[in-house]
């Protein structure tokens, strides 16, 4: 089985390249709000929506307008990737199960002095390929990208984007998944807190690095001078791009660290149990934990590894309790969450609360899973002798 996976690169192109990059950026908003407002205006005259089809074929017709010769300048499949991105917007605004919005106008990056737009490029007869060091897009040219990595596949599209004040390019390419496990013999739960960021039943920590809380300090100082600068100004713009430079190391940081866990994580273990989170419900209560604590993410990315690897991933309940519950007897507790550590009331083990809540989502996934038909308990052989804590499925 394949799997499409997307790699990020560092792009360095010249004054001329970030010019032709920032038109092409903004050739590809203006595509999106000239569908969408066709989209309203059609929407309104007759109850209907242009797809995919009709608004490849209005974009070809409009190239014979003079008012539209930047459609010319502009990559023609790059635009029709500008024409499905719209089509999957409006059939998801529609569908009750994905609970999106309506799509909305994109607003320039002049309004909001960012360069946050984006361009998507497809590999038709090979215009997308990477040769001495430099990857090639369609009418731009040949700009020097920072290849830390070899490329898995034959490139399928190439995304450019603006991310810091660096340009980006994000490559997916198709990767071979592992045959699935026929035999498992490590099941480990996983519990994510704010204390540590990862728990595992296994006893292991990962504490979470705060990388925003490190920086707070240095971030308040560049906000204070740039709430002192006119702006608009050469200073204003400094200041400006400072902060947006710290903020681009801090989601970086974020970044290396969720995949440094995950990978850990899908490399130790041959099935994965986590808890499905509510993370924008937590959100609400402390947004800045959450965030630095990269919850949502760390569980996204041991997803997909745990499918290269062969491994089994599952997630129990929402509302299934693990926090509170006695590793040793299975009596629940009530606590506040400053609570650390605490004595069962029947049993009176003395043990810590991550762990147990760990453990016991162990517990219910192994009972889920078997439950569901997924696994089935491996009867040893009579020559072999295991401890009786080791557990082994198929």
């Amino acid at each position: 089985m394949k799997k499409t996976l997307r790699y990020n690169f560092r792009l360095k192109p010249t004054v001329e390249q970030e010019a032709k990059l920032a038109e092409f950026g903004a050739y590809a908003r203006g595509v999106w709000n000239l569908l969408l407002s066709e989209n309203v205006r059609r929407y309104r005259y007759d109850k209907t929506f242009l797809f995919y089809d009709e608004m490849a074929g209005l974009l070809r017709d409009l190239k014979k307008f003079d008012e539209f010769s930047w459609l010319k300048a502009f990559d023609s499949a790059a635009s029709q990737q500008v024409a499905r991105d719209l089509d999957t917007a409006l059939k998801n605004s529609s569908n009750k199960g994905r609970a999106q919005q309506f799509p909305t106008f994109k607003i320039s990056f002049k309004l909001k002095r960012l360069h946050d737009d984006s361009f998507r490029c497809v590999n038709n007869n090979d215009c997308i390929r990477i040769e001495k060091g430099a990857i090639s897009i369609p009418k731009v040219g040949k700009i020097p990208i920072v290849l830390h990595r070899k490329l898995a596949s034959k490139i399928k599209t190439a995304t450019v984007k603006m991310r810091h004040g660096n340009w980006y390019v994000s490559l997916t390419q198709e990767v071979e998944c592992k045959s699935a496990k026929q035999v498992l013999s490590t099941l480990v739960g996983y519990d994510i807190n704010s204390q540590y960021t990862v728990v595992g039943s296994n006893g292991w920590y990962v504490k979470n690095p705060k990388a925003f809380k490190k920086a707070s300090s240095k971030l308040k100082q560049i906000q204070v001078q740039l709430s002192r600068r006119t702006k608009g100004s050469n200073r204003w713009q400094k200041s400006k791009s400072r902060l947006n430079k710290l903020h681009g190391k801090i989601s970086r940081q974020r970044l290396a660290f969720a995949h440094e866990v995950s990978c850990s994580i899908a490399k130790s273990s041959d099935i994965i149990v986590f808890e499905d989170l509510n993370v924008k419900g937590m959100q609400q209560f402390n947004g800045q934990m959450v965030n630095d604590n990269v919850m949502g993410l760390i569980t996204e990315l041991t997803k997909y590894k745990a499918e290269l690897n062969g491994a089994v991933y599952h997630e129990i309940g929402r509302y299934v309790k693990s926090s509170g519950i006695c590793s040793e007897c299975g009596h629940e507790h009530k606590f506040d969450l400053s609570v650390r550590e605490f004595s069962c009331e029947r049993c009176k083990a003395m043990q810590c609360r991550d762990l147990a809540a760990a453990k016991s989502v162990a517990d219910t996934g192994e009972k889920d899973l078997m439950a569901s038909g997924i696994l089935v308990r491996a009867l040893p052989k009579s020559q072999q002798k295991s401890p009786p804590k080791t557990k082994v499925f198929e």
